[in-house]
Order: C-alpha cells, then sequence, then structure tokens
C-alpha cells in the first residue's frame, strides 16, 4: 500500500492544507480591512489599498474557502462518497493553482511573499498534490 492510498496520510494532508488555506483567507480578509497593508500581497507592487483591491481581496477570501471545500471533499472529509467526477478534477486545478501561485509568490518583490507565503504555498501546493494523487474517495477505494 503507497502513502497516497492510506487514508491516514492523506487526510492528514487535506487538515494541513486546510489551515493553511485558512490562513490565507484570513490574510485577505484582514488586507480588505485595511488592518494589514496592501503591499505585502498581490506581488507587492500595490501601494495603496483601492476599492477594488478591497473587492479582489474579498473575492479570493472566497475561492480559498472553495479550495479548503474541494481538499476536503476530496480526502473524503466532507461531501458524498463516492466523489463526483467534478471534486477529483477541482482538486486538480487547485493542485494547478497552487504551483502557479508559489511560482507568482518568489518572483514577488514583497519580502513577505518572497519569504513567507512562498514557502507555505509550496507545502500547499505538496499537500494538495497528495490529496488530488490520492486514492480515498474513488469508488473503487
Amino acid at each position: 500500500m503507497t502513502y497516497l492510498e492510506r487514508p491516514i496520510f492523506v487526510r492528514n494532508a487535506a487538515n494541513i492544507a486546510s489551515v493553511l488555506f485558512l490562513i490565507f483567507v484570513v490574510v485577505q480578509l484582514l488586507a480588505a480591512a485595511g488592518i494589514i497593508p496592501i503591499s505585502m500581497l498581490w506581488g507587492g507592487r500595490q501601494p495603496e489599498l483601492t476599492p477594488s483591491l478591497r473587492v479582489t481581496s474579498v473575492v479570493a477570501a472566497v475561492i480559498l474557502g472553495g479550495f479548503i471545500y474541494i481538499i476536503r471533499c476530496r480526502a473524503g472529509l466532507a461531501g458524498k462518497m463516492p466523489q463526483p467526477t467534478l471534486i477529483r478534477v477541482a482538486a486538480w486545478v487547485v493542485t494547478g493553482y497552487m504551483v502557479l501561485n508559489t511560482l507568482g509568490n518568489f518572483a514577488s518583490v514583497s519580502h513577505v511573499e518572497r519569504f513567507v507565503f512562498g514557502p507555505m504555498t509550496v507545502l500547499l501546493a505538496v499537500t494538495s498534490f497528495i490529496v488530488a494523487a490520492s486514492r480515498t474517495g474513488k469508488a473503487n477505494g
């Protein structure tokens, strides 16, 4: 039995991903509220919090919340079993998004994105991959 076939391994990866996604939800909402500087986000190139950036941060928080649901469903922690194909495909989309997001974080001029969020998104990409590639939640096992 490989690690990807072990439900506890996949559930642990999903729980780690959920916590990290939740941290990013909170960060986006704090940025939208003007509590943390917007220059920490969005590539570090935005000097001022505009109304459109507020909305964008709230939308990003909602999308990240959706990512939590997708990853938890795929790991068998929420939703129906066997899983709809949409959840399995969406888990791969989340994984791909996190890989691209990681590249963006490391390319950012913001030190916070590069040195804090970058490593966090590496871990998110890895844990999302573990969940997406897992055998949990499939009709055959």
